[in-house]
Order: C-alpha cells, then sequence, then structure tokens
C-alpha cells in the first residue's frame, strides 16, 4: 500500500534513513572540504642567486622565511610549493629554458619572476600562453609590464619613476643646467630620456649628456668632461653594483664633491646593498629612490626590527628585501580572493589588480589595468646616522604612475 505519510514505525526506519544520509553527507563535505582547502599551488621562483646579483636570491629567501612566519604558509587554504630556479643575471636564453621547465614539467602556476628586462622579455610569450601570473621583482624598463603579457605584475619601479621625480625635484629647487651620465644600455637610454624631457619641460637645460659602457668604464676620463660642462648639477644613473661605485670614487677623486655642483641620482647608485663599499664617496648625493631602511611608517618599523631579530644586520635591508615582501603580499592577496576554490590564472590577475597594500616602503597599489606597481618616490640625502651612511628621506611625490 502506497503511504502519503510514513507510519510511526517507518517513521522511525525513515528518520533513522535521513539521518544516516546527513551524517555520510557531511563526512563526505567534511572529507572534500580539507582537500580543496590544502590544493597545492606550485610558486615558481626564478630569480639570481648567483652572478652580479646573487644577494638577490639570497634576499628573497629571508623574506619568504620571514613572511611566512608572519602570516603562514596557506593562504586562502592553498598549500604552497615553491620551486626555486637560478636565472643567473641578465641571462634571457636561461631564463627562457628554466622557465620552460617551470611551467611544463614542474607545472607551477604561479611565479615570482624574472627579474631583469632581458629576462621578462623572454619569458613573456610563455606565462601568457601557459596563463601562470608572474610577478616581476626587478626589471625596471618601461613599458613591459602588461604591454608584453596580461600576466605580468610588477613589484619594483620602472625608470620613470625614480628620474622623473628626481628632474621634477631639480627644476624646483634651483638647478638650472645639468650635465646627464648614464650607462649605456636600454635602462640608462631610458632614465636619460625621462630626465631630458622632464627638465626642459619645466624650463632646464642640458648641458652634455655622456653616455659610459657597461663593460669596464674608465671614468676617471669623463670626470673632466663634467668638469667642463657648466652645469650646476650632475644626474647620474648606473646600476646597483660595481658601475655605481665606480662612478662615485671617480667623481669623489675628481674634487667634484668640493664643488657647488649638486650630485643627482636614481636610488640604484646610493642603494643600501652598496653604501657600506662606497664610503664618503656617497656622502650628500641626493637620490630618488622608493625605499630607504629608516623609512618613518609602523610597518617598515615593525619589518625592520623583527629582520634584524632574524638575520642580523649583515647584508644591510635595502630595497630587493622589501620588493620581494610586496611580491609575496600580492601572491598571498590573489590566492586569498580564491579561498576554497581551485585555482583560477584569470581570477588571481583580477583579484590583485587594483589592490593596495601597505609596504614597508609605504603605501603601494597595482594598476588595474595593466598589472604595473604605482609608489611613492622619495628624495633622499645620504648622511651619516649612528656611524653608518643611509638614504635620509627629506621630501616624497605621492603615488607615482609608472610611465
Amino acid at each position: 500500500m502506497l503511504r502519503d505519510t510514513p507510519t510511526p514505525r517507518s517513521s522511525h526506519r525513515f528518520t533513522r534513513r535521513l539521518g544516516l544520509a546527513l551524517c555520510s553527507a557531511a563526512l563526505v563535505a567534511a572529507a572534500q572540504t580539507p582537500a580543496m582547502a590544502q590544493e597545492t599551488v606550485k610558486v615558481g621562483v626564478l630569480i639570481s642567486y648567483s652572478g652580479i646579483s646573487a644577494t638577490a636570491g639570497q634576499s628573497a629567501d629571508n623574506v619568504l622565511k620571514l613572511f611566512q612566519k608572519k602570516y603562514g604558509s596557506a593562504p586562502g587554504g592553498h598549500k604552497l610549493e615553491f620551486i626555486k630556479r637560478d636565472s643567473t643575471g641578465p641571462n634571457p636564453e636561461v631564463a627562457r629554458r628554466l622557465a620552460q621547465e617551470l611551467i611544463v614539467r614542474e607545472k607551477v602556476q604561479v611565479m615570482i619572476g624574472p627579474d631583469f628586462t632581458p629576462n621578462v622579455l623572454a619569458v613573456a610569450p610563455l606565462v601568457t600562453e601557459a596563463k601562470v601570473p608572474a610577478i616581476v621583482p626587478g626589471a625596471a624598463t618601461q613599458g613591459i609590464i602588461g604591454e608584453k603579457s596580461p600576466y605580468l605584475l610588477r613589484t619594483f619601479f620602472s625608470i620613470p619613476q625614480s628620474v622623473r621625480p628626481m628632474a621634477q625635484w631639480a627644476a624646483k629647487n634651483g638647478v638650472k643646467k645639468v650635465v646627464i651620465v648614464v650607462a649605456d644600455y636600454g635602462p640608462g637610454q631610458d632614465a636619460e630620456a625621462t630626465f631630458t624631457k622632464t627638465f626642459t619641460e619645466a624650463g632646464g637645460a642640458i648641458a652634455s649628456v655622456i653616455k659610459v659602457p657597461v663593460r669596464n668604464p674608465e671614468f676617471s676620463g669623463y670626470m673632466q668632461r663634467i668638469k667642463d660642462s657648466g652645469a650646476d648639477a650632475t644626474f647620474v644613473f648606473m646600476p646597483i653594483g660595481e658601475l655605481s661605485l665606480a662612478f662615485l670614487k671617480a667623481y669623489s677623486d675628481a674634487g667634484l664633491k668640493s664643488t657647488p655642483m649638486k650630485l643627482l641620482s636614481t636610488g640604484d647608485v646610493t642603494d643600501e646593498s652598496t653604501l657600506d663599499a662606497a664610503g664618503d664617496a656617497a656622502l650628500g648625493v641626493i637620490s630618488a629612490g622608493h625605499y630607504s631602511p629608516l623609512h618613518d611608517s609602523a610597518s617598515n618599523k615593525a619589518f625592520v626590527s623583527s629582520y634584524l631579530a632574524e638575520f642580523g644586520k649583515t647584508p644591510r635591508i635595502a630595497l630587493t628585501n622589501v620588493v620581494y615582501w610586496d611580491s609575496l603580499q600580492v601572491l598571498y592577496a590573489g590566492l586569498e580572493a580564491q579561498r576554497g576554490q581551485k585555482f583560477d590564472p584569470d581570477k588571481f590577475m583580477a583579484a590583485v589588480k587594483g589592490k593596495s597594500f601597505d609596504s614597508p616602503r609605504g603605501p603601494i597599489s597595482i594598476d588595474k589595468t595593466n598589472g604595473d606597481i604605482i609608489q611613492n618616490t622619495y628624495i633622499r640625502k645620504v648622511e651619516r646616522r649612528d656611524g653608518q651612511l643611509h638614504n635620509v628621506e627629506f621630501d616624497v611625490i605621492k603615488d607615482v604612475a609608472p610611465k
């Protein structure tokens, strides 16, 4: 007999069956939720662990340890697996081969790197085809993020973000005539063009432009040209490291530091990683940069304090450390936005574009259209504080666009 409602006895059986069914469903859900929550997301780290920027790898590893100590290792419930490869510096063939290995063999879903412009250009088609978001912690050339691949993001800076504010500051602070000295390669040429355009539009004049080869330059030969230029300031762009140190030494040895001529630069020239080696030759240099360990904010004080407690004072904290910290902020934000969901590269990109972050360098945001970074540029002067050289911020240009 068919019944529309169960009898008391059948009702008991029905309730029991319903209870078992609900219990089974709950067990299935419980089993599925952790599995989904603990989906492993593979992150390729393609940066320099050797070569001219070998310290970048050490900085990245230290910052990763510090970041995960504070924020854990499962953003959005996703377990992270980091797979590291050494790009060896600006080597596009190596970068392309390793990126292909990370994408095809290791099946990484996100990448931190590469860290040089030629490497980014070599890898861009690969991350586009595979839909692998790549967070670029280097490569300052403008016009590569967003234009070479929709899956590129940048946490470093662009040349105009340093050079344009420096030219604007110079024009507003009594500098009338400048001699430009740049390393003769892509970023240097970019720096020259940006400074010239900005400074002349503000009413300044360019006395001369000196282009220095990136391999084995003899800087002392350029110092007489600087003296003879009739300029009241020298603007210099050199990459971090040997070229910057060699220029500062030659400038000081030529006696130019004792003249009224100002020495203006991008932050690369007086980066904290090389300030101790530069010594007194760096004193008084005015630079435009994006981070100083003396930056006065609660976030930076906490970052510096925890980093020093964990890793000590050597090597010194520099912009590179903060760039990797912010790369992880972007990574975690993109994964947190997909909590409980399977990783989706397009959702990742949509989640981080337009997002703002509280960085040790100050407020930053990722441009909602092209994925490039928007950040403050600080005008700093090298001074000795407590027996150590520092870039001391004394002016700020806020929310500088990457172009």
